[in-house]
């Protein structure tokens, strides 16, 4: 279980949670889009059902979802190789992404918060204490902190998500972290096999138990808490 405690402030009640454990799920661009390269809404609801069940067991969650590119792609030509419109397809698939997330996530009663991040927000130590800090917060409050890389600002600044849940679980000390994928990837995807392998190996040697999962499979998450 998770616990509860309260305070009072101008006529609202605030909890603070208390996990016994806290992961990062890193959700791949190939899991939440159809063949169509269409937001599976389907996939969502059962990611978001999950993470409901986690969070009644006493475990926090964090997030880190892809697909914002690919599914702007929908919207803009990506067939050429202009980084550009990489930036744009990002901006309008981000709006799109956090809208159905915070659907079926507040469908379960649970709260969402983006953030958005760049390399360039890990560079001083200041910055890396105050992103600490927030997420830290959003957790003690029992939000559920969805990360992605700020493509509009710089474009794949981390190498990809499993690089960046790789470094949000190192700043926050999580004890897991799980990578739901499909190996064959959406095509304007970053990352691949050898880039998420070499992720949970820099992991697992740090001491945080990590793992790559087939992203399509019924209580893929729920089943594989250590």
């Amino acid at each position: 279980m998770s616990f509860q405690d309260s305070w009072y402030g101008e006529g609202e009640v605030f909890f603070i949670f208390i996990f016994m454990k806290t992961i990062a799920i890193k959700i791949g661009s190939s899991v939440i889009l159809t063949g169509r390269n269409k937001l599976d809404e389907f996939r969502i609801a059962h990611i978001a059902d999950q993470v409901a069940s986690l969070r009644k067991g006493g475990v926090g969650v964090v997030l880190v979802i892809s697909g914002a590119v690919a599914f702007g792609a929908n919207y803009i030509d990506l067939s050429e190789a202009d980084t550009r419109l990489k930036k744009v397809a990002a901006g309008i698939g981000q709006t799109y992404l956090i809208s159905i997330v915070r659907k079926f996530f507040s469908a379960k009663k649970l709260t969402v918060a983006q953030v958005l991040l760049t390399k360039g927000c890990f560079y001083s130590k200041e910055n890396q204490k105050s992103i600490k800090e927030t997420l830290e917060y959003y957790l003690e409050i029992g939000i559920i902190p969805v990360i992605n890389e700020n493509d509009v600002v710089d474009l794949n600044s981390f190498g990809g998500n499993d690089c960046l849940v790789s470094e949000i679980a190192t700043m926050l000390g999580l004890e897991q972290v799980i990578i739901l994928s499909q190996m064959s990837a959406s095509l304007h995807g970053v990352g691949g096999g050898k880039i998420k392998q070499q992720v949970i190996t820099d992991l697992n040697n740090k001491g945080i138990r990590a793992s790559i999962l087939n992203g399509k499979e019924k209580k893929n998450i729920t089943s594989n808490i250590l």
